[in-house]
């Protein structure tokens, strides 16, 4: 099965809009709720994953994190 870049990214969005809708009825909310939720999810992780590497760094150096 050959599939070129473009056609995989539409077919995954038609899955993952599929699923989204199926999670939107499951719970009782709207699509627009579901996508609100992982906007913030990925949000909370890319924010998490930046602490974490200050935190790496601020040990290398030998003090703390926050208080260097």
């Amino acid at each position: 099965m050959d599939v070129d870049g473009k056609e995989l990214v539409r077919i995954e969005a038609i899955i993952n809009g599929s699923r989204r809708l199926r999670i939107a009825k499951g719970s009782g909310t709207t699509v627009q709720e579901v996508n609100h939720l992982l906007k913030q999810y990925t949000q909370a992780r890319k924010m998490m994953k930046r602490f974490a590497q200050m935190g790496e760094k601020g040990f290398r150096r030998g003090g703390m994190p926050f208080f260097s």
